[in-house]
């Protein structure tokens, strides 16, 4: 009786704790796990989430669709063109865009392609796809590397623009298409074309490792690029542009190739991430309200409103909760655990694996009930809350 009691004991104690040791990742005791996906695939573009709940992730020249109030997967479907994705898919008016070196798809929400638009010949010497945006005149706009296509929702051509350069990145409003183009040996530009592919402004970029557009919530173009190498006479820089002319309001400027994306807190401050520091920039004039230093942070930066926080990764997998202050308020090691065995006293041991690193190197996305959604390089995706 008694060794029946012991052994009923001891298989109550182990389911128990059998939810601490799942495999996966903790924020024991600065987050709560909603869910986890293990071995979600190698992201090769930024994840899309939409406003009904869709977080598609492009992998390779895959494309995985969860829901993000559950973590399930949906659906999964590959490409059908040429190349892996290295743009964030485009979501308008319940369509889904995502573009190959050679062309793009649309997509219904449920992963089937309503249409396919191919260019001839195919691209040669490239690895990356086209980039994708909306535009004046309701128009879906692809740019490839011999130029910018303008086609309608239904798939029908309208015109296309070309200066026999590569085109690299994409946005646009109502009113113009924002387009950057350009190459290693003649450097890049940015130019604003109307609705019939008509230049309105041009501005020249120089000699850039990469660029990224965003619209802030003062209604100005935020264009921020890294240059090749860091010089005498290079930097990174974030500028901010009046869309409608081209004319420069303000530019901020780091000494390093590696500044994010950037986040914007209202009509007010933006951040980002570069040089092991997260920077508080005021959007109004370009000027520094204060920089923080943290140990190996390197994505960019999710901003939490209610709560006046800020988030951001790091290369040793580690997760800052940082004030709008610019005070550390925590930071975390995400524990892996993998697996738990008894011991011989009859404890239970737990393998946290400290010493294997994860980089989380895609900023956090802050969402809409509160939710934290961290993906790592490793391919582990997990939506977590903050309960600090």
């Amino acid at each position: 009786m008694r060794f029946f009691t012991a052994m009923l004991l001891m298989l109550v104690y182990i389911v128990m704790w059998s939810g601490l040791a799942e495999a996966g990742y903790t924020f024991y005791p600065y987050g709560q796990i909603k869910w986890k996906q293990e071995k979600v695939g190698k992201l090769t573009a930024d994840m899309t989430l939409t406003d009904n709940g869709l977080l598609y992730m492009p992998v390779g020249n895959k494309i995985a669709c969860y829901d993000i109030h559950t973590g399930n997967k949906l659906w999964e479907i590959k490409l059908d063109l040429t190349g892996k994705i290295s743009e964030p898919l485009l979501v308008d008016n319940g369509a889904v865009y995502a573009a190959g070196i050679d062309g793009i798809q649309q997509m219904k929400p449920n992963g089937s392609v309503t249409w396919l638009y191919r260019i001839y010949p195919k691209a040669k010497g490239t690895k990356s796809s086209g980039v994708v945006a909306t535009g004046p005149g309701g128009l879906i706009y692809l740019g490839v590397t011999d130029g910018l296509y303008a086609l309608e929702p239904r798939k029908n051509y309208k015109w296309r623009y070309s200066n026999e350069q590569n085109v690299v990145a994409a946005m646009g409003d109502r009113e113009a298409v924002y387009v950057c183009t350009g190459d290693k040996n003649e450097g890049y530009g940015l130019r604003a074309l109307d609705s019939k592919g008509e230049r309105v402004w041009h501005r020249g970029l120089g000699d850039i490792k990469d660029i990224q557009m965003t619209f802030g919530p003062d209604g100005h173009l935020y264009v921020i690029t890294n240059p090749t190498k860091v010089e005498r006479n290079t930097s990174g820089k974030i500028q901010c542009f009046d869309r409608s002319t081209g004319k420069e309001r303000w530019t901020y400027s780091v000494k390093a190739n590696d500044l994010t994306k950037v986040s914007f807190l209202e009509n007010d401050t933006l951040f980002f991430c570069s040089q092991n520091k997260v920077f508080s920039i005021n959007i109004k004039d370009g000027t520094l309200r204060w920089d923080l230093p943290l140990l190996n942070v390197v994505s960019g930066v999710a901003v939490d409103k209610d709560k006046q926080r800020l988030y951001a990764g790091s290369t040793d997998g580690r997760i800052y909760c940082v004030s709008f202050a610019g005070r550390l308020i925590w930071e975390k090691e995400m524990d892996k655990t993998t697996g738990q065995t008894l011991h011989k006293d009859g404890g239970i041991m737990i393998d946290t694996c400290k010493d294997e690193k994860d980089a989380i190197s895609r900023a956090p996305v802050m969402l809409k009930d509160g939710g934290i959604l961290v993906y790592t390089d490793k391919g582990f995706l997990v939506k977590f809350v903050d309960v600090k």
